[in-house]
Order: structure tokens, then C-alpha cells, then sequence
């Protein structure tokens, strides 16, 4: 009975980081944002406004209140917490301020290295789908309304390029882009969706993760390497 159990608790486990978050985007005039995962929605833009009643409100407010006299009693001591932290991680990490153009740029070129394979990867598991852009050009004037035509299909070209390069695009759904010389000003009406699985996401965050240990510590070591070598010369 127990390895009943806990196989139906690994399968659980297996189903929930197998599930996708899924972010969904309109624009047509207005923003409107929805991200969800499996059934449950986390973010939605707008929001509906519902009515509350005085006495919550004001329940509300006394907690709100209460939660910022905590607040200003504890920041003269968290204050001292941080300080304290900034300084062991100036310590232990890699201090910016104190680095020379050299050093910067050798690090720029650590990262690349370092963080360049996994953050692709990450990348490219994000999923752009049902996408649909309708951009209708107007304008008073007939030649600023061409050159504006001519201006946005460079951009979404642009725009759909990088996208295709960097994550994982499918076929559009639509795609319209034409003018309207009768109409003083331009439309438009942008839609997508964006996919990633959760177990996706974990993956790449700790292969990031382990791309930026691996960075610190071969900075740590050249920087050393460099220290020990001024000192010999000086020496």
C-alpha cells in the first residue's frame, strides 16, 4: 500500500512540473494580460473591481497600518543586516566597483562563454504561438502615411526575426499591414500567446544557476592568479 502512495505522489509531482505556464497578450488600444497555469490564473490585466464594504475596508487599513509600525520598528535593525550582509558579499562575490576595464571586459567574455549555452537553451524552450498583428497605417498627409507603412512592416519584420532567433516561433495565425489614407490615425491589434513548461523552467534556471557558480569561481581563481603575479613583480 505504501509504494502506492508514493508513486502517486511522484506522478503528481511529475504532472505538475509537466504542466505550462501560459501568458496571453492582446493589444488593440488597450493592454489586456492574462498568465495562467493549468486552471488557475495568476495574473489578469485588468482587473475586475469588485465592491467591498466600509467595515472591510477598514479592517484592512488597521492591518495595513499595524503591518507599517512593525515595519519602521524593525528597519533600524534590518538596516544593520544589511550592511552586514553587503559587506560579506563584497567579501566572498565579485566586488564591480573595484574592478578595472580589463577586468570587466575579461568578465563580459567569462560570461558569454559561461552563461551563453544554458540561457539559449532556456530561450529557445519559451514557445510563441497564435500569433496575429494587424497594423492599418493612417495619417493625414499621403507621403508621411507611406513612409510610415514602409517603417512598421521593417519593424515587425525585425521584431519577428529576433523572436524566431532566440525562442521557439510558430506559424503566425494573421498578419495584415496596409494603410488607410481616409483615417487620421493608426490601428492596430497585436495577439499572442507564450508557452513554458514548468519543468522547462526549472531546468533552465539551475543550468544558469551552475553556469554562474562556474563563473565566480573561474573569476575568483584568474583574479588571484593576477594578484600573486603583481606581487612577485613588486617583490
Amino acid at each position: 500500500m505504501g509504494w502506492i502512495i508514493a508513486a502517486a505522489i511522484v506522478l503528481f509531482f511529475v504532472l505538475l512540473l509537466a504542466g505550462r505556464v501560459a501568458v496571453y497578450f492582446e493589444y488593440n488600444g488597450t493592454i489586456a494580460l492574462k498568465i495562467k497555469y493549468l486552471c488557475f490564473t495568476i495574473i489578469k490585466i485588468p482587473k475586475k473591481r469588485k465592491t467591498k464594504k466600509k467595515a472591510k475596508r477598514k479592517r484592512k487599513d488597521d492591518k495595513k497600518s499595524k503591518a507599517e509600525n512593525v515595519r519602521s520598528a524593525e528597519s533600524g535593525k534590518s538596516s544593520e543586516k544589511l550592511d552586514k550582509i553587503k559587506e560579506s558579499q563584497k567579501k566572498k562575490g565579485i566586488d564591480l566597483k573595484s574592478l578595472t576595464f580589463d577586468d570587466k571586459i575579461e568578465l563580459l567574455k567569462l560570461a558569454l562563454s559561461g552563461v551563453g549555452k544554458p540561457l539559449k537553451k532556456l530561450l529557445k524552450r519559451i514557445e510563441f504561438s497564435h500569433m496575429s498583428v494587424e497594423v492599418i497605417c493612417g495619417g493625414d498627409d499621403a507621403a508621411k502615411t507611406a513612409i510610415k507603412f514602409g517603417a512598421v512592416n521593417i519593424v515587425v519584420g525585425n521584431v519577428l526575426g529576433l523572436l524566431d532567433s532566440f525562442f521557439t516561433l510558430k506559424p503566425l495565425d494573421d498578419m495584415n499591414i496596409g494603410v488607410d489614407f481616409q483615417s487620421d490615425e493608426t490601428l492596430a491589434d497585436v495577439y499572442f500567446e507564450v508557452r513554458l513548461s514548468l519543468f522547462a523552467g526549472f531546468a533552465g534556471a539551475f543550468g544558469l544557476l551552475g553556469a554562474f557558480l562556474k563563473l565566480n569561481k573561474a573569476y575568483k581563481e584568474k583574479h588571484s592568479k593576477a594578484k600573486a603575479s603583481q606581487k612577485q613583480k613588486v617583490n
